[in-house]
């Protein structure tokens, strides 16, 4: 038998006996790396670090949703970004292999956005931005699993369709019951109430951070041309460019 159907075998004993896809990895990962180390000699080996820092922590479409979350919360609440579910919740440690079972289950799995209580950081609700690639089959079982985690331990999640434009009227009621309404008012009366055009290419606010928005000039020498405009306005005034 060669060693890539032995491994096979060895991932497949493992995710029997209850871990992960990706702990049943890291496990023959571990095994490859012991078997394949040096050692000959007394000469230790320098520990490798091979990271590099990723060039985006959020995708477009997340970073673009945030800006959107971020007008509608108004500092009514704290907003975390892919946190992962072994951060969130605990299983009760009574029985050891019932205990590692389900510890691996919610292991390398993440919530894409988490919002929080200003005062306490207590979890208040969960938010899935849905792209395209919910639609897979191993998605679709991935978000109904989480789901279940989080309806067994009493935290509301949300799941929010990926699109090019929001509204912070909708958004706001959607996050009002669960934040005791303490966004409700701001939603409705917030001068972004109306549906906010994000597109991928949109670019970030330098004073505030928000998300910018593409607007049109309605009057003045500039009359009918493009900008980029900070859809925190009138609160921040930034402006910046369209090049189309």
């Amino acid at each position: 038998m060669s060693s890539e159907k032995k491994f096979s075998l060895l991932r497949g004993m493992l995710r029997t006996l209850g871990l992960s896809q990706e702990a049943a990895d890291d496990v023959v990962n571990w095994i490859t790396d012991l078997l394949g180390g040096d050692s000959g000699g007394d000469v230790a080996r320098s520990p490798e670090f091979p990271y590099h820092l990723r060039d985006n922590f959020l995708s477009p479409a997340e970073l673009s949703f945030l800006g959107v979350l971020r007008t509608t919360v108004n500092g009514r609440a704290v907003i975390c970004s892919k946190v992962g579910l072994g951060d969130l919740f605990w299983v009760k440690s009574d029985d050891q292999s019932r205990f590692r079972i389900y510890t691996n289950k919610i292991d390398r799995k993440h919530v894409d956005f988490l919002v929080c209580d200003v005062a306490t950081m207590r979890p208040l609700v969960g938010i899935e931005l849905d792209d395209k690639s919910h639609q897979r089959e191993d998605r679709r079982e991935r978000d109904e699993f989480v789901n279940k985690v989080f309806q067994a331990a009493g935290l509301p999640l949300i799941h929010i369709q990926a699109k090019r434009a929001y509204s912070t009227t909708e958004l706001g009621a959607m996050l009002a019951p669960h934040l005791g309404g303490k966004v409700e008012s701001v939603a409705a009366s917030a001068p972004t109430a109306q549906p906010v055009t994000i597109q991928s290419e949109s670019p970030h606010c330098p004073k505030c951070g928000t998300a910018m928005v593409l607007r049109t000039a309605k009057s003045g020498a500039n009359a009918g041309s493009q900008f980029w405009g900070c859809s925190n306005y009138p609160t921040c005034r930034s402006m910046q460019p369209y090049k189309g």
